[in-house]
């Protein structure tokens, strides 16, 4: 099953309309998510000069990743009003998961 790495960053001033918009979307999404992922990270914050980095891994389950990235995406429309509001995600493969994407397969 693949992961999904989401990264969020905003900046500090934002921080009260981004706490709005994840509140406002919470209950949904938790629900929506269920049956597409697995959180392995929720939400990892930190704060810097730059503003607020959200990091967050989920594991994706099996044959769900073109509805979860579909679900994200809408998902990342509720905040992209919210000036320097920036986000990306990557799809990452495990070492199995890789290895047939290839031909190969996993010693037994």
């Amino acid at each position: 099953m693949p992961y999904v790495l989401s990264y969020v960053r905003y900046p500090l001033n934002k921080t009260d309309e981004v706490a709005k918009a994840y509140l406002e979307s919470y209950k949904e999404y938790r629900t929506q998510l269920k049956p597409l992922a697995k959180e392995v990270v929720p939400n990892a914050l930190k704060v810097s000069m730059e503003g607020i980095e959200a990091t967050s891994v989920l594991e994706v389950k099996e044959g769900k990743l073109d509805e979860f990235l579909l679900f994200h995406g809408k998902l990342m429309l509720n905040y992209h009003g919210i000036e320097g509001f920036q986000h990306t995600s990557e799809v990452r493969f495990t070492v199995t998961e890789a290895l047939n994407l290839v031909g190969l397969k996993m010693p037994e």
